[in-house]
């Protein structure tokens, strides 16, 4: 079990950061209007800072030469080309999986969509992994000379082949936690909606399958999103349907609304889902105590741009930009500097109190 150094001044110290974390990953910079009552209503649920308590049981839950699981990919605009995906996401999966490939050697195996698996591969090498099977993933992690391995895998859309995929997968990887962040969730109709309240069930992962297995075998699940109709925001669900646009009433007639089912053990919510994942990495460094687990601002613009020849659209502009949410590059690399500050300074009180 991972436990801090000086468990009183750490913890304190720890939250004093975490708040500061929270609130500057969900900022509305997007102005979408929703990032403020989904922190609300998640926190509600919470016994602290979103962040730190993610950070910890991910820490607590996984050991090294184990794998983490997780989910990405949304497909945006299908009804044109099935093949259009967007940059929130993918970046906020390869950052949390290298944070905590350092913090702990764990194998991280990201689950796509199979036409996005090409490009889910290019952005997890701009945040340092080499790409291999699930299998070599695992033995890279126990080579005596340093070889950083992740693995992309497909996940099935069909909600029968996502049942055998599951049993596959948990069955065979030695999984201590499955990530989804920026997923549709289904609704109680079995419904997958965009935010706009359309129907886009027959061009998503059945991702929730997978959570309702992990559950019942015990693995720690943990939902990201920004939007409301993500996997994991099932947690809030009765909140959701009060306020969230769509959320008693989609546009497609199932008659059900956007809000998803499925729960999650812990549910982070962010204004960029990608921030979410961040502000998790942040505490994973600030909890071990090394900011070097935390990315920087130029592997951020790497990991953007990644997302450009990879083909992923901002899913607010439209364009193959590499910004995300109409948010340009250089708003995100400053995202993350101010992240990175918060790590260092919060590392650097720590010394000073326990010296």
């Amino acid at each position: 079990m991972f436990v801090p150094k000086n468990i009183e001044t750490d913890t304190h110290v720890f939250r004093e950061v975490a708040e500061n974390v929270d609130r500057l990953i969900t900022v509305d910079l997007p102005f979408r209007a929703v990032s403020a009552n989904l922190y609300q209503n998640a926190r509600s649920k919470s016994k602290g800072p979103l962040t730190l308590i993610a950070a910890e049981r991910l820490l607590n839950s996984v050991g090294p030469e184990q794998v983490i699981l997780i989910a990405t990919g949304w497909p945006d605009r299908p009804h044109i080309n099935p093949d259009i995906a967007e940059t929130d996401g993918p970046p906020g999966a390869a950052s949390l999986g290298m944070a905590l490939h350092r913090a702990k050697n764990i194998v991280p195996i990201f689950l796509i969509e199979s036409q996005l698996v090409m490009a889910m591969k290019d952005v997890a090498n701009a945040a340092g992994f080499k790409i291999l099977s699930p299998k070599e993933a695992l033995a890279a992690a126990r080579s005596r000379a340093p070889l950083h391995a992740a693995a992309v895998l497909d996940f099935p859309i069909d909600f029968r082949d996502a049942e055998k995929g599951a049993e596959n997968l948990l069955d065979s990887l030695p999984a201590g936690a499955l990530v989804v962040i920026e997923k549709g969730g289904v609704n109680e109709k079995g419904v997958i909606h965009t935010s706009r309240g359309d129907d886009t069930t027959n061009h998503m992962a059945k991702v929730d399958v997978l959570v309702r297995k992990a559950s019942k075998k015990g693995i720690l699940t943990i939902g990201i999103g920004d939007g409301g109709n993500e996997i994991g925001m099932g947690v809030i669900a009765e909140e959701l349907r009060s306020w969230l646009p769509y959320g008693k009433k989609c546009r497609c007639g199932c008659g059900a609304g956007i809000v998803p089912v499925t729960k999650t053990d812990l549910l982070v919510t962010a204004a960029v889902s990608n921030w979410g994942a961040y502000g998790v990495d942040a505490m994973i460094a600030l909890i071990v105590g090394d900011r070097g687990i935390f990315h920087s601002p130029e592997i951020e613009r790497r990991i953007l741009e990644s997302c450009i020849g990879a083909g992923f659209i901002d899913g607010g502009s439209g364009y193959v930009s590499g910004g995300a949410d109409a948010l340009d590059v250089g708003i995100h690399m400053s995202l993350v500097e101010l992240l990175g500050e918060l790590v260092r300074k919060g590392i650097s009180l720590s010394k000073k109190i326990t010296a």
